[in-house]
């Protein structure tokens, strides 16, 4: 029986609040059962964490955490099933706005719904220059340099997939492209710290 796992990946931006961690959550699927809090979790964990970190290069903290993906159990925490970190433990500040980010899409198959996905990556993490109005290719190709590392995980006994919370199926990705748009997530923000007001003099 295959074992669906969901890699929690986090970064830490600016301080160690959990508002100030960005994350990104690829899918997986291994062909085999695996035992909870096994190695395979933990193998899958940190190889993901040490390649992410050779990728980005950007000398900060990360947090690779690997779940079971399963159905709740009322009143029971859904704990992971291994953690991983990396050398890394600086907590550096975004040098551009947090919010910006580069999709990265992807599918299985057919693009179609419940067999597609997306990643928003930090904009500030591809580390290829400054952005420019649309993201430049040197931007496109760098996170388009994750679909190796999430296809070649874990060996070919573990497969990069599409996860359908709806019909609680996997599809293997078959596909990924990059756009030259840029996405904004606006929970990845900072909060207001100071204003300045003005009054009309009405």
């Amino acid at each position: 029986m295959p074992t669906h796992i969901r890699m929690q990946v986090s970064w830490n931006v600016g301080s160690s609040a959990p508002r100030d961690v960005m994350q990104i959550t690829p899918c997986f699927r291994a062909q085999e059962d695996w035992s909870p809090g096994g190695t395979d979790y933990e193998d899958l964990a940190q190889d993901l964490a040490d390649a992410l970190d050779t990728w980005n290069a950007n000398d900060r903290k990360l947090t690779v955490k690997a779940y079971k993906i399963q159905d709740p159990v009322p009143g029971e925490p859904h704990r992971p099933e291994a953690i991983a970190t990396t050398s890394q433990t600086s907590i550096l500040e975004a040098p551009i706005f947090r919010e910006q980010a580069l999709c990265l899409s992807f599918y299985g198959g057919q693009n179609g719904p419940r067999q597609r996905g997306r990643l928003y990556l930090p904009a500030f993490m591809l580390s290829v220059g400054q952005p420019d109005v649309r993201p430049s290719t040197a931007f496109q190709q760098k996170a388009l340099d994750l679909v190796p590392i999430f296809a070649g995980l874990g060996g070919i006994n573990v497969d990069w997939i599409v996860w359908s919370p709806t019909n609680k199926s996997a599809t293997k990705v078959t596909n990924a492209y990059v756009d030259d748009e840029w996405d904004v997530q606006r929970r990845r923000g900072l909060r207001p710290v100071t204003r300045l007001e003005a009054t009309t003099g009405g």
